[in-house]
């Protein structure tokens, strides 16, 4: 499953090359390929790929990676380090994975080729400590959500004849099914959001919700090696270690049902010293009632505050009902979705590194805008499950207090 221009592009013989592009347009995955073909037929090359965080990276780029190599006659010869998250070549090459957290690795051994996932991620003095240390050449690929280090500093830097452009869309991507594209079209009425993973153009920062957020860093490099190790738990439940390490009082999980189109989404939601500290759960469609209250059973207290979308008064019946003592629908209104966001917007907030769903929303929620384009005081209903959920715990009740612990 080859998409030959993006792959012939990777090939050709320049210091960088750069991938702009819209969702499902290949970018990612033409570039693992390109790595992995070129590991097999080179002797000792070392191959670097790096995303912001581990997480990210393990199902993001390598979770891509096993992929390719599966769709490929070449996986026989190749060999898993799981430790090191290392894959090592007959001919001696290999291609390690590592995110750009890891300090001692962004300033360690060098490398001959050095792809950066989603490099609109990661800060610019990352980016230098990892290139300067790459002999041959280094690929980098993101979606264009609002201009960075890579149109304001690398790109205006380098010569006509050094590096490669390339800007691609899904309409580049002949192995999209008729699905996947229609479900990519239909987001057209979204003017930002089209522009930027429809067309693969730079979007307008200005639009978005949110800016008061901060992944939380893994800082103890044991605990940053055991959530590196951790083997995945189900297709939908993300790490729970690090939900039992936040700081300050829990005040409560949010729920935000969904099932066939939409996940159903839990957060965990703690407060110390007027930030919030939250940690995804739960993010899964097709989540069967009983399927719901047996992760809920494992994986949080049931007694505790869980405020969950008051739309579904059935679902919050049988919960409760199964022993789910603490759950209690949401506080809806005219207002209650800008004031849920209001309040929001007042606080820091601290997302784990294994949220990647609720990151990921973060990084999409927009405002909506008007038939003449601007901007008003509603948030586009797209990428806001994990979001909701925040919001409802928060904003629960509506007459609420700032704790300091």
């Amino acid at each position: 499953m080859f998409n030959v221009p993006l792959l012939n592009a990777n090939a050709e013989e320049k210091r960088y090359i750069v991938h702009q592009g819209g969702t499902g347009s290949g970018k990612t995955f033409s570039v693992l390929q390109y790595l992995l073909y070129f590991a097999m037929f080179h002797n000792d090359k070392v191959i670097s790929v790096v995303a912001e965080t581990f997480p990210h990276l393990k199902r993001g780029a390598m979770r891509d990676f096993k992929r390719a190599l599966g769709d490929s006659v070449l996986a026989g010869a190749v060999t898993e380090n799981k430790t090191d998250h290392v894959f090592t070549f007959k001919t001696g090459s290999m291609i390690e994975f590592f995110s750009a957290d890891a300090e001692a690795k962004l300033r360690g051994a060098r490398r001959d080729i050095l792809f950066i996932n989603e490099c609109n991620n990661i800060d610019y003095e990352a980016f230098q400590q990892l290139d300067v240390r790459t002999r041959c050449r280094t690929l980098l690929d993101y979606n264009p959500v609002r201009r960075f280090w890579v149109h304001d500093h690398l790109l205006p830097s380098l010569h006509a004849d050094g590096h490669l452009f390339i800007k691609s869309t899904y309409l580049d991507n002949d192995h999209l099914t008729a699905e996947e594209k229609r479900n990519i079209e239909r987001r057209r009425a979204n003017a930002n959001w089209w522009k930027v993973y429809g067309e693969g153009e730079i979007g307008m920062a200005e639009g978005l919700v949110f800016s008061n957020w901060a992944i939380l860093p893994t800082k103890n490099e044991e605990l940053r090696t055991m959530n590196e190790n951790s083997p995945d738990t189900f297709n939908f439940s993300l790490s729970t270690f690090n939900s039992q390490q936040l700081p300050g009082q829990l005040l409560g999980y949010g729920i935000d049902f969904g099932f066939t189109h939409s996940p159903t989404a839990i957060v965990q939601v703690h407060e110390y010293e007027g930030e919030l500290y939250v940690h995804e759960l739960l993010y899964r469609t097709g989540m069967q009632n009983d399927e719901l209250f047996a992760f809920a059973e494992k994986h949080i207290d049931l007694n505790a505050l869980a405020v969950a979308d008051s739309a579904e008064p059935k679902t919050i019946d049988y919960l409760y009902r199964k022993g789910w003592k603490g759950i209690k629908p949401a506080d809806k209104g005219n207002d209650s979705v800008e004031f849920g966001i209001n309040i929001l917007l007042d606080r820091r907030i601290n997302v784990t590194q294994e949220s990647l769903n609720l990151i990921k929303e973060m990084r999409q929620y927009m405002w909506d805008t008007n038939k003449d384009g601007q901007f008003i005081r509603r948030p586009v209903k797209e990428y806001d499950h994990a979001i909701d959920a925040l919001r409802y715990v928060y904003s629960y009740p509506k007459k609420k207090k700032l704790k300091f612990v």
